[in-house]
């Protein structure tokens, strides 16, 4: 198990492209059913029309070059209806008009050969999942008008390394470049304001990050699965970032936002000034084996621990109350966790393939715990299974008690045994019952002794 919380955005991010084809063959078949008078074709392109001139709505299967004209049978060009030239799968170059106005979503989609595009002049945003699955582009000529790069836009694009954000950008949305390789350096251009969550997600090779000082809104999980990730650097001026020995935080100092999952150091000690580390903040460090934290810390975030396979100890502070859903999944060289009493709820698959994790000792002051939180791991099915040799200690009256009941967890209590006062009441009861059943018994044979001695006279 990869991390719950965050293993289904692959699952969204394959949804979200079998939507799109899904749409392809929808609007072909609109296409087809409307009449002749709405739509042309000139053998390669076909276009609709619409107020003001025409669309390019479709494109022949068996083309590999198109340069179009502002002007086609009398209309003016302004618009490439969604996914008009999706799957074209030996398209290599598209120049298009600078009449052309409109751009829908996934253009150019699973263009899979598709190495030359031109974005016309006035086109302020390159749509949702416009070059998503386009494993060749590698010449892209955009307007200086462009404001905001779509989600999914350069999904799965196989070398950006070329490719630099235009300076115009204020805006990079959710999952813009996911899965994409974009080299080992990454600058963000002075102007770009916001980055969308989990926008650089799983992009390998991926090594420094520089942030500009206009960025003031990093979504969450932004570089989330960047392995090779081990340093962020944040321009001056920026007041709402600053990273420290490459870790990235608040310009205050309280937020821990995102420690790289490639930084190799092995002990990291959490400033005194961070009281809340972001939802995965950690995730998938493969190094850091010991992380020290504090009493000014309030909050743990969803995962911040997830996948840190290193790491072998970690000791909460008094100041923590919950411990989040996936908190230490996939953390198997964990064997031992310190939880403090002030924590009252454990979430669903904090300590989930924690397989090293033998024994976790919890308060009575826990009242809530998530399902398969504690002993459990998963395989690759999602199926969950029992860890046979773990452990729960915790009091007869409490949550922790009902846990391992409900689960059929071994546990052990640190108050003693309170069943026992049962389990002798009810031997002694055992036994006072036997002996009233003998008496009876012995009285019965009496009484037919004595009835069998009358008779006899």
């Amino acid at each position: 198990m990869k991390f719950l919380y965050i293993k289904k955005a692959a699952v969204i991010l394959t949804a979200a492209c079998m939507a799109a084809c899904f749409s392809i063959s929808v609007c072909a078949e609109e296409t087809a059913a409307e009449s002749d008078e709405n739509t042309f074709t000139d053998e390669v392109l076909t276009y609709k029309k619409v107020d003001g001139g025409v669309y390019i709505s479709d494109c022949n299967a068996d083309v590999s070059a198109v340069n179009i004209s502002e002007v086609v049978d009398g209309y003016k060009v302004i618009g490439v209806d969604s996914n008009a030239f999706a799957e074209c799968e030996k398209l290599t170059e598209v120049i298009l008009p600078d009449s052309v106005q409109y751009l829908g979503d996934a253009v150019f989609m699973g263009c899979t050969a598709l190495k030359k595009v031109k974005i016309p002049k006035g086109i302020t945003e390159i749509p949702k999942q416009t070059f998503a699955l386009c494993v060749e582009l590698d010449d892209l000529e955009l307007p200086d008008s462009i404001t905001t790069i779509g989600e999914y836009a350069f999904s799965y694009c196989n070398d950006l390394s070329w490719f630099e954000i235009p300076k115009t950008v204020k805006k990079i949305s959710d999952y813009a470049f996911a899965y994409g390789v974009i080299g080992e350096t990454l600058n963000i251009p002075e102007g770009i304001e916001s980055l969308g969550s989990l926008s650089f997600y799983y992009c390998q090779g991926l090594k420094t990050v520089n942030f500009p000082a206009s960025l003031n809104s990093l979504g969450s999980l932004a570089f989330l699965g960047c392995a090779d990730l081990n340093e962020y650097k944040v321009a001056d001026g920026n007041t709402a970032y600053t990273a420290e020995n490459g870790i990235l935080y608040t310009a205050d100092m309280t937020n821990l936002v995102s420690y790289p999952a490639g930084k190799t150091e092995d002990i990291y000690n959490l400033p005194e000034t961070v009281q809340y580390i972001s939802d995965g903040a950690f995730f998938a460090n493969t190094f850091v084996s010991e992380i020290n934290l504090h009493d000014s810390l309030l909050t743990l975030g969803t995962a911040a621990f997830s996948n840190c396979t290193s790491l072998k100890y970690m000791e909460i502070p008094d100041s923590v109350t919950e411990l989040p859903d996936s908190l230490f999944c996939d953390c198997t060289s964990l064997r031992e966790v310190v939880i403090p009493d002030s924590v009252t709820t454990i979430g669903p698959y904090a300590f989930l393939e924690c397989t090293l994790l033998k024994s976790v000792t919890i308060s009575d002051n826990v009242t809530e715990i998530g399902e398969h939180a504690l002993g459990f791991t998963d395989d690759e099915e999602g199926n969950f299974h029992k860890i046979d040799d773990f452990t729960v200690k915790a009091n007869f009256d409490s949550q922790a008690k009902k846990y391992a009941k409900d689960n059929k967890i071994s546990i052990e209590y640190l108050d003693g045994n309170k069943d026992m006062p049962y389990i002798i009441a009810l031997v002694g009861a055992g036994i006072v019952a036997a002996a009233v059943i003998a008496v009876v018994i012995v009285l019965v044979v009496k009484k037919r002794k004595n009835d069998k001695d009358y008779y006899k006279k």
